[in-house]
């Protein structure tokens, strides 16, 4: 964790999860999560992309988008989009000066009920199978070429990816509750932002 022009980061290794807030807001979420080690998750390229597009299948509306690298709200024109875009749940800009933009979520977007109803589901239930590690070995081919994906698609691999989808959910949903614990005492939100820069 630092601070950065009075903007506070929690980074972690890898394919990560980038939660951003001013040092204000990040104290509020602070003094309820009380341990940011709870913050720390990383997933592979290969798995995000493969989550992108093999969780609509499993009537996933909006964490598929938060695990696409190239959403872009409003362009989509699906249930998730029409969601996303009503509390302006995303936004498009770079990560750093720069970059190309990409996608950057808003804390609203924890807020909407069907959000938190998908989080429920990946906390609560085992909902990778073995064809998700197969669309997991089409990306890798997609990228390496036919034959060329060098990847295990087993019972192991799939629990931890199953742990690894499971962790991020259980990160959100503390930081909704955080949401709603900060708001009953402030009246307000805490303004943060979050992404997985590629």
């Amino acid at each position: 964790m630092w601070v950065v022009g009075g903007i506070w980061r929690w980074v972690v290794m890898g394919d990560r999860l980038v939660i951003q807030a001013v040092i204000d807001d990040a104290s509020l979420i602070l003094n309820v999560i009380k341990d940011p080690d709870k913050l720390y998750w990383e997933w592979g390229p290969s798995q995000l992309d493969a989550a992108a597009k093999w969780l609509p299948k499993k009537g996933f509306k909006i964490l598929p988008k938060i695990f696409d690298e190239n959403y872009k709200p409003g362009t989509v024109g699906d249930e998730g989009d029409r969601l996303i875009t009503s509390v302006k749940g995303c936004l498009l800009r770079p990560y750093e000066v720069g970059d190309e933009p990409m996608p950057i979520w808003k804390e609203s977007i924890l807020e909407l009920p069907e959000t938190r109803e998908e989080l429920k589901r990946i906390v609560e239930e085992e909902v990778l199978d073995m064809s998700f590690e197969e669309e997991v070995v089409r990306v890798l081919e997609g990228r390496h070429g036919k034959g060329k994906a060098y990847y295990t698609v087993d019972e192991e691999t799939l629990h931890d990816n199953q742990q690894n989808l499971r962790k991020f959910g259980e990160i959100l949903t503390m930081l909704a509750d955080c949401i709603d614990q900060v708001k009953q005492t402030e009246h307000l939100p805490p303004y943060f932002e979050f992404n997985i820069p590629r």
